[in-house]
């Protein structure tokens, strides 16, 4: 039959091949190998970091970091399956030097240097930072929801508990019958007193440990088993799962991820100032006039917290937020408070018909009361506007003249706002859809933000390699860090080639 065929499995090579013949100068464990080569990790406290002078040699946390960046890399992140690798992926044994290490040597890589892998984040972040791929002007903060490592099944409500101590308290009361019977009608075969007892303080046992996670719930509102950290929460069409909330801030000149944090709360409420500050330490932002704003900071209306927002003004950091939509009792949505016009000169508001509704409060109260009843008998569209038989009452909170401000800002910077999502729904995107990254392997939010760590480090370094291209990623690592006598000679072939 006439194919195209290869060569003979048994055909020996006259010329011996190694490792490196068969990496390609453009593939992405060069680029791998030579970032970890230029971390510290001792600085960076990885376990044996500084290996002991006694006992059994340790892997070189090097070599760990290299699989994992890999693995991530490829969406290849269970120990299992990295172990697999390692034993037949050509790129990984040139990557590790042809090291084989077992599963539980990788997973326990994970397990014990969290805080050091989020530094792996920090450390590449530096280098972006150095390559003036971040412009620090504008920032974008949203969080997404990821899927815990903890089943519908081990997360228990008030419900759901009462519902088991039913369950065990009807069961405990069958055994105690069952104690003063012969043979027992209710279960599936007679059992023996001493058979029965034991079952009997099973029961109880179990009935104490669920009164003790019912308490807890009410403290709480739900408890998770497996992942205490993980909450109930709304994720994307309309579902709700068992879930992390991952907040990330991102910059908007190359949409790189800045910042990670995790947190157990399912709403975003409260992390705006947090983030930003910890971003703004993070990249080292100051300010050059004290009329100047550190910052630009953009969010959707989960982030209009009124205390976030004076710790921005407070900070000079220009959030451009808006506001969520004022309800409207009778429906009509053009007649709730958003529409009614506030007008600080004359201390007065004007409702969409032009009425002019006067303050009836007093200049010490801080909540004001506005209404214009007399208006609001003759109106035609009063019952849209309200369901009061007297007319319309506006109240203005103190806080109001700070959503004022902040509202400004939005109606002066449209055009920059509509960027939000395409900036920092952009690498959520990615990390979910492109690598897969939709749940956690781990549990706990510090294991979890870790492993966020590397997931963003992934996203990071695959956007620098598409942004400068993989010789001018290497052409810098090289320049600024020669790592080794390999590399050395790699980086002037490329000088030669380009």
């Amino acid at each position: 039959m006439r194919y195209i065929t290869g060569e003979e499995r048994t055909q020996l090579n006259l010329i011996p091949k190694s490792l490196d013949d068969m990496i390609s100068e453009d593939n992405i464990v060069r680029v791998i190998d030579a970032l970890v080569d230029t971390f510290d990790m001792n600085a960076m406290k990885f376990t044996h970091a500084v290996p002991k002078a006694t006992g059994r040699k340790p892997y070189d946390p090097r070599d760990l970091l290299k699989l994992y960046i890999y693995g991530y890399y490829y969406s290849i992140r269970t120990s299992r399956k990295l172990e697999r690798e390692s034993h037949r992926n050509i790129e990984l044994m040139w990557l590790i030097n042809n090291l084989k290490p077992d599963f539980k040597t990788i997973a326990d890589f994970r397990k014990d240097n969290g805080p050091a892998l989020i530094r792996s984040f920090k450390q590449f972040r530096l280098i972006c930072d150095e390559l003036n791929l971040i412009g620090k002007e504008v920032l974008a903060v949203d969080g997404s929801k990821f899927k815990a490592n903890n089943s519908r099944r081990r997360n228990l409500t008030k419900r759901k508990v009462q519902k088991i101590l039913v369950h065990y308290e009807t069961l405990a009361r069958q055994y105690l019958d069952s104690l003063d019977q012969e043979e027992s009608e209710t279960l599936p075969k007679a059992l023996s007193q001493d058979e029965l007892l034991q079952k009997l303080n099973e029961i109880n046992h179990k009935i104490a440990e669920y009164e003790l996670i019912a308490a807890e719930i009410e403290r709480t509102g739900e408890i998770s088993l497996t992942d205490p950290d993980s909450k109930h929460m709304s994720v994307s069409n309309n579902g709700t799962d068992i879930s992390h909330n991952v907040q990330i801030v991102v910059d908007k000149e190359n949409h790189l991820v800045t910042t990670i944090d995790v947190i157990s709360s399912p709403a975003d409420q409260g992390q705006l100032y947090s983030m930003v500050e910890k971003a703004v330490d993070d990249l080292e932002i100051k300010v050059s006039s004290e009329d100047e704003y550190k910052v630009t900071v953009l969010a959707d209306k989960g982030y209009y917290v009124y205390d976030d927002l004076v710790k921005c003004k407070e900070n000079k950091i220009k959030a451009i937020v808006p506001k969520q939509k004022s309800p409207s009792t009778t429906g009509y949505q053009e007649y709730s408070k958003d529409y009614f016009t506030y007008d600080s000169e004359k201390n007065c508001y004007y409702c969409p018909q032009g009425q002019k509704l006067s303050c009836i409060s007093k200049s010490t109260t801080k909540d004001k009361k506005y209404r214009n009843f007399s208006a609001c008998q003759k109106c035609e569209s009063k019952s849209k506007c309200t369901k009061k038989e007297r007319g319309r009452t506006i109240l203005r909170s103190s806080k109001q003249v700070v959503y004022d401000e902040f509202d400004q800002h939005l109606k002066t910077n449209k055009e920059l706002y509509k960027e939000r999502q395409m900036i920092v729904e952009h690498p959520f995107g990615t990390v979910k859809r492109a690598l897969g990254y939709t749940y956690f392997l781990t549990c706990g939010n510090a294991k979890v933000k870790a492993e966020s760590a590397l997931h963003f480090l992934i996203y990071n370094l695959k956007r620098v390699i598409n942004i400068l291209g993989f010789k001018n990623l290497m052409s810098y690592l090289m320049a600024h860090f020669c790592v080794n006598y390999k590399y050395i000679v790699f980086y002037r072939t490329l000088s030669l080639r380009t």
